[in-house]
């Protein structure tokens, strides 16, 4: 029994389990089948599993039917604990694996406003009886598109739990991008959040985005009692353009951007208030660098923004933006407009700052900006800075730009503005006013236009108007200008004005110029292919104008004529006619040019060339090549003075100069010849020669050849003469062999052998070498003697010339030379000369002779020359008279009396000696004396001081000889010759022993007599003239009988005071048979140069007339013709000749 009861308890079991079994399955199927048929309205769906232990549904493959939103997951799995349903909350726990969502809100705004509703929107009929307690979601993607915004997650993994009205959420989305609002780009990165809610409350407690270049952080709460209140703070390091594109602004942002945002709504609607830093911010593609600011967003009505841009030292920038819905507006201070500028695609070359307003509204962009520059600072390169007010309107959408400015001021002058820019498309605008660089004005119209003009380049400064019309790509251009100064390309010049158009490739202008080194007319032709300017010169300078051409090309002075300027790619030529009544050829003078000038290919070619120089003409034809080096001449000089090139210079050129070929590998052929030829101190009756030229490298390389006529007189030149400096270098040698062609006096017999050198500037150039000259005669002009069997070598450098060695004889006793002298620009201005002779028989002065022997020295400075030393006398004969002029003795060789000789100017300073062999004989007697003198003073009229001590001799007095008993003669007075005597001589007369004294001056002797046995002085003088003694037979003064005995000698020393007369003599004189004593008067004048005449009377009776007449026919020759005192007359040749 007991086993049945266990097999029937067994049975009971099984059937209850069977029963529980088979309703469990029956309640399964009927719940499975329920909740299929209520997800199948609005999903599709895989598979649907139900256990029971654990109890849990979990649904497969499940996606909504729906396109909006789309939702889709693997799995879901709900489950419940077992003591949940036994509870009235049955709480459950959700497991979702992969679910992706996509909602596009707009697009289901969109479609609820359409007449019939689409069953496209889905309704999740998930009403269960059921309480999510918690759950978790697994690799979760989800798409929404809101009006807040575009947002996209994935890789998302969440939990989140529901207890009592709270909910706590835990989210990581590892892909996520934000496009907030009307950002126009997204950013990308990883999300994290952490959110509790409680009721309405909804706490952000952190929510962290974190991208590969951006951060955010955002916390705070959201309360959705009545009305939602917000009240958010977010830390951000974001791109400034995903920042400015978030609140719709405009413009082209670049750079990071960290700060601070709250968003709350405390005061009504939603506001957004950012704090901002942008360390390198950009705005439109312009670096601002550093930039602070706010932005501010109120819900529905727009916000603003604040910049402040501080970079390095310089002012701060600020601007700022407000933007709504009706558009964008604001105001900056010192602000930059180059960002809003290359917004607008209008080029800026401004580096000025503006303050001003603008706004932006449906595409249109107006702005009124003020420049406040000093606009004499320095701009950056390519800018200007300016000074004045802007107004700009610029339709962005066809980029329709309106500019209007006036009395705007820059560094390049005050201008206005005004006209229309369709940017791509057309341009109608002017430019005018007064400029001070109208080269820059250009600059800075074709950075604005972003055009570059096509006519030559015009600088200066004045009043200019430039007109743009047209095609934006290709306007036309209108120019006017009046400029003062101006420059047109190469040339600069004092004022000029005119016009210019530019159209459809075409630059035509007129341009008239006045300037000290061009005035005329200038009319312009300029297009792709050349341009050409027809000039017509009333006046311009060549050395001006040449080097603006490039060209080099010793020409200088002012012509006058019509010239074609052209140019064709690289080439450029230029071709006229031109005169000029004056222009300088090197240094050189030239008059009446006139010719035909081509420059081109680097080749100057005047054919023909025609003009005057220096009373003569130069004809022919020349080119010159300034690359290849190339040359054609054909030129011929006739009748041409030298004398103007240097006052060294003289004679009259004939030359001709032929050849074509290349300096360098050819020379060009001359001749020449030279018509009464004078070429430093060189004179000739001609100079014939050949000559070779050579230019290159701008230097003038000159070879000649030549002879110096007559006699075979041969030299050889060469010269180099650089064009580009005053400079010039060269070398003369050659063979004189007639002294005639070197010496300002003739009669010389010997010749020069020279090799000399010269460098430096054109008007003193140095000169150095070797002069060698011999010869057998050597003149000295003013000076009775000549230099026999001369020879001397000198040696020249840097204007100094060193007289090595001189040897010649004078005076038939050998003399030796040595010294230095300077030369100048006048000649020789310093001379060191030093002279030893030994036995030289001269005569130096008038009526003298002497053998001495000397040592000299002659001295030249600052124009004076000095001849000083010591002569010894071995012996001297002196034949004049004491109170004769001192002068140097007549040449004994011919020359124009005319000349100056070089001993006019001369001063002496000479020491005479002589111990014994004196000799003095005169009208005074016949003495030998020795002497001890100096001479100084000039030549012409030396002053003599010594003394001169009579040794022994005769002295004459009334045909008497008085032996001198003492003597001395004494010159005491430096001023003038006016020796002191003192003079004792004797004589006897019968039986009467007389003794003369002579004492005193020249200028005021005092004779006396004294006789033994003793005589009165009257009875002394009748023993002397009569030969006895006559006592009381006249009465006569004796101091004036002695004194009318020598009165000649007062007479005679100054007869130009009493009666101009050359010579004048009165002696005493006794009638024959009377015995009377009378006195006889002579005269004598030179009427001419070469006639003179001598008359001779007695002064008691008219009888006994002589008369002399002398013609000098010559030098040494004369006629002389007589009548003697009876009145026969007679007539001889005198011949004269120095021995």
């Amino acid at each position: 029994m007991a086993r049945w009861k266990k097999r029937k308890g067994l049975i009971a079991v099984i059937i209850v389990a069977g029963f529980l079994y088979l309703a469990l399955s029956l309640a399964r199927s009927f719940f499975l089948k329920q909740v299929g048929q209520r997800l199948q309205k609005s999903f599709e769906l895989g598979q649907i599993e139900l256990t029971y232990l654990p109890p849990a549904l979990t649904i497969k493959e499940l996606r909504a039917k729906g396109d909006n939103p789309s939702f889709s997951l693997d799995s879901l799995r709900v489950s419940i604990s077992i003591l949940s349903l036994f509870s009235k909350e049955k709480r459950v726990r959700a497991e979702i694996e992969h679910p992706v969502l996509v909602y596009n809100q707009k697009a289901s705004q969109v479609q609820g406003k359409g007449k019939s509703q689409t069953s496209s929107a889905v309704k999740l009929p998930l009403d269960l009886p059921v309480l999510i307690e918690n759950g978790y979601i697994h690799n979760g993607e989800f798409s929404l598109s809101l009006k807040q915004g575009d947002f996209i997650f994935k890789g998302v993994s969440a939990f989140f739990r529901l207890e009592a009205g709270r909910m706590s959420l835990m989210l990581r989305s590892e892909q996520s991008s934000l496009r907030p609002f009307s950002a126009r780009m997204p950013v990308s990165g990883q999300l994290e959040t952490l959110i509790n809610t409680r009721g309405r409350i909804v706490n952000i407690n952190r929510l962290l985005f974190q991208g590969e270049d951006s951060a955010l952080r955002v916390e705070g709460q959201i309360n959705s009692f009545q009305t939602t209140k917000v009240n958010l703070k977010a830390l951000f390091n974001l791109e400034t353009a995903f920042i400015m594109s978030t609140f719709d602004l405009p413009f082209h942002w670049e750079g990071k951007a960290t700060g601070e945002a709250r968003i709350s709504n405390d005061s009504g609607p939603l506001v957004v208030a950012v704090d901002y830093k942008a360390p390198n911010l950009s705005l439109n593609q312009v670096s601002l660098g550093l930039v602070e600011g706010q932005v501010k967003v109120e819900g529905g009505k727009g916000g603003e923004v604040l910049a402040e841009i501080k970079n390095n030292n310089q002012p701060i920038e600020k601007a700022l933006i407000r933007f709504n819905s009706k558009g964008v507006s604001g105001e900056f201070t010192g602000f930059h407009l180059d960002p809003i500028m290359k917004y607008a695609s209008v080029p800026w070359p401004v580096a000025s700052p503006a303050w001003g307003t603008f706004s932006l509204s449906h595409g249109q962009l107006t702005a009124l900006a003020e420049f406040r520059d000093r606009v004499e600072l320095k701009a950056p390169a390519s800018s200007r800075r300016f000074n004045g007010q802007v107004n700009v309107s610029l339709y962005i959408p066809k980029l329709d730009l309106k500019l209007d400015s006036k009395d705007l001021t820059s560094s390049f002058g005050r201008l206005n503005i005004n006209g229309q820019i369709v940017i791509g498309k057309n341009l109608d605008l002017s430019i005018g006013g007064q400029f001070v660089d109208i080269k820059e004005a250009r600059e800075f119209a074709e950075k604005i236009l972003n055009e570059k003009f096509g006519f030559p380049e015009i600088r200066g400064a004045g009043r200019s108007t430039i007109a743009v019309t047209g095609d934006y790509y290709h306007p036309d251009i209108s120019l006017n200008f009046s400029c003062s100064p101006a420059g047109f390309e190469r040339f600069e010049v004092t004022t000029a004005r005119g016009e210019v158009e530019v159209r459809g490739g075409l630059t035509t202008g007129k341009v008239y110029v006045l300037d000290k080194i061009f005035q005329g007319e200038i009319n312009l032709k300029s297009e792709a292919s050349g341009t050409e300017a027809r000039i017509a010169a009333e006046r311009g300078v060549l050395e001006n104008i040449f080097p603006l051409l490039a060209v080099e090309f010793p020409l200088r002075g002012a012509v006058a004529g019509n010239f074609v300027y052209q140019t064709t790619g690289e080439n450029v030529s230029f071709e006229g006619d031109f005169s000029s009544p004056e222009l300088y050829l090197l240094a050189t003078r030239i008059e009446k040019v006139n010719g035909h000038l081509l420059w081109k290919d680097d080749t100057i070619e005047l054919s023909p060339i025609t003009f005057n120089l220096n009373k003569g003409t130069v004809t022919g034809k020349m080119a010159l090549g300034l690359a290849d080096n190339s040359y054609d001449f054909d030129l011929k000089a006739s009748d041409v003075e030298l004398s103007p090139f240097s006052s060294s210079f003289a004679g009259r050129l004939e030359a001709v100069l032929k050849g074509r070929g290349i300096f360098g590998q050819d020379r060009p052929q001359g001749n020449f010849s030279i018509e009464q030829a004078t070429i430093y101190f060189i004179k000739a009756s001609s100079v014939k020669g050949d000559f070779s030229l050579n230019f290159l490298n701008n230097n003038l390389n000159l070879q000649i050849k030549g002879q110096l006529l007559p006699g075979n007189n041969n030299y050889e030149l060469k010269l180099d003469i650089p064009f580009d400096r005053d400079f010039v270098r060269g070398e003369v040698k050659g063979e004189l062999n007639r002294l005639d062609f070197l010496l300002p006096w003739k009669g010389a017999d010997g010749s020069v052998n020279f090799l000399l050198s010269f460098e430096g500037p054109t008007d003193s150039p140095e000169l150095g070498g070797a002069v060698e000259i011999k010869g057998s005669l050597l003149p000295i002009p003013g000076f009775a003697h000549a230099l026999n069997d001369f020879s001397g070598l000198a040696f020249i450098k840097n204007g100094q010339i060193y007289i090595r060695s001189f040897q010649a004889t004078l005076g038939g006793g050998p003399l030796e030379a040595s010294g230095q002298l300077r030369l100048g620009l006048k000649g020789v201005e310093e001379a060191d000369i030093q002279l030893n002779g030994q036995d030289m028989q001269l005569a130096v002065f008038e009526k003298t002779r002497m053998v001495a022997d000397g040592s000299l020295r002659f001295l030249r400075r600052e124009g004076k020359n000095t001849i000083e030393g010591d002569l010894f006398f071995q012996e001297v004969w002196w034949g004049r008279e004491l109170w004769d002029k001192l002068s140097f003795s007549t040449s004994a060789y011919g020359g124009d009396e005319a000349k100056k000789s070089p001993l006019d100017d001369l001063s002496l300073n000479l020491r005479l000696r002589a111990n014994d062999n004196v000799w003095m004989e005169n009208s005074l007697g016949r003495i030998r004396a020795k002497l001890d003198l100096t001479i100084f003073g000039p030549a012409a009229s030396p002053v003599i001081t010594g003394e001169i001590d009579a040794l022994s001799g005769t002295f004459f007095f009334q045909d008497r000889d008085f032996k001198v008993v003492r003597g001395r003669l004494s010159f005491l007075n430096p001023l003038v010759i006016d020796p002191y005597i003192d003079f004792q001589g004797e004589t006897y007369v019968k039986d009467y022993h007389v003794v003369f004294s002579l004492t005193g001056l020249i200028s005021n002797l005092r004779p006396e007599f004294s006789s033994s046995p003793p005589l009165p002085q009257e009875e002394i003088l009748s023993l002397l003239a009569l030969g006895e003694s006559y006592q009381r037979r006249y009465s006569l003064d004796a101091s004036q009988m002695s004194t009318a005995s020598l009165i000649t000698s007062q007479l005679v020393r100054g007869p130009e005071n009493l009666l101009s007369l050359d010579s004048l003599r009165l002696d005493p004189f006794i009638m024959g048979s009377t015995s009377e004593v009378t006195a006889r008067l002579t005269v004598g004048k030179r009427l001419s140069r070469n006639f003179s005449i001598v008359y001779s009377t007695n002064l008691a009776t008219q009888r006994e007339e002589i008369v002399r007449l002398e013609w000098e026919l010559s030098e040494g020759l004369s006629l002389v013709a007589i009548r003697d005192e009876i009145g026969r007359i007679s007539l001889d040749f005198k011949i004269r000749k120095r021995f």
